[in-house]
């Protein structure tokens, strides 16, 4: 195996590559399960028969190789599961980067996945070069999103689909990442419920009115527990703002924060956030190397 397939960077290209050629997601989940509850020696002989649902027959051997190496090597062992840990956050730090080969490379190399003895701020340090000196700041601002939507999901057990109906129903990156923060406060600070949800009437009420009716709608289904499905955000929407447009259910979300993107906003009302990434924002990311 050459020094090229034992990078971090590789080692997600396979598994990429594997969750690509599985029939359907949940064999990929339990590929990723048995391989991380399994000694090294037992690995192979157990996921077999996920690789042959594969529709790629070269990932075995891939696999076999790196398993070796992982025998081999104890660093590369560390990496290699290090990489695996973190699939589902780098599948969506992939995203957010739009599938730029080099620059997920990058990510991967700031956040030092090959070297378990780096320490936080080393990681800190490397993350923020990484965002001020290789992305630009729409895609600064998309990883911005990806970091607070991980810790609101590990914080606040929120799923993908309260996620996307409340970014849709938001529509500003920016505005989206402090409400996602301030919700934070519920289980951080143990503030009241009641109080977090006037934190943000009052931050959106600043910044983006128009949202808020609509928002609160939104926020007490979340808190009685009511499952909120993606499929069904247009409940939530006021009839002031899509201009009594009709949205059926597969409707793209971007439809509705073109919408919201167009209210134009007394210069007054606006406030600009902070747009660099907090060592709080951050910590969630940098917990999983």
């Amino acid at each position: 195996m050459t020094a090229d397939h034992t990078t971090p960077y590789a080692i997600y290209g396979f598994f990429r590559s594997f969750r690509g050629s599985l029939p359907d997601e949940q064999d990929f989940e339990d590929f990723v399960a048995t391989l991380t509850i399994t000694p090294l020696h037992a690995v192979i002989e157990n996921v077999v028969p996920f690789f042959r649902r594969s529709t790629d027959p070269d990932l075995l051997t891939k696999f076999q190789v790196m398993i070796r190496q992982c025998e081999q090597n104890s660093a590369f062992e560390s990496t290699f599961m290090r990489v695996c840990d973190a699939l589902d956050m780098l599948q969506r730090v992939e995203k957010a980067l739009r599938f730029d080969k080099r620059l997920m490379d990058e990510y991967l190399r700031a956040m030092q996945f090959d070297n378990a003895s780096a320490s936080h701020q080393q990681v800190w340090n490397g993350l923020q070069r990484f965002l001020n000196e290789d992305c630009d700041p729409n895609t600064k601002r998309r990883m911005e999103r990806v970091f607070a939507e991980q810790k609101a999901s590990d914080e606040l057990g929120l799923n993908d689909d309260v996620l996307a109906v409340a970014h849709s129903l938001i529509g500003d990156d920016a505005l989206y990442i402090e409400i996602l923060e301030t919700l934070q406060l519920n289980n951080r600070q143990n503030l009241p419920w009641d109080t977090v949800v006037d934190k943000i009437q009052r931050i959106s009420s600043e910044k983006k009115p128009q949202v808020w009716p609509m928002l609160s709608r939104f926020l007490n289904d979340v808190h009685s527990g009511r499952d909120v499905s993606s499929l069904y955000w247009e409940e939530y929407l006021d009839d002031d703002i899509v201009n009594d447009e009709e949205y059926e259910p597969e409707n793209d979300f971007s439809v509705i924060e073109q919408k919201f993107s167009e209210i134009n906003l007394d210069a007054d009302n606006v406030t600009v956030a902070d747009s660099s990434v907090s060592q709080e924002q951050s910590r969630e990311v940098i917990g999983a190397v």
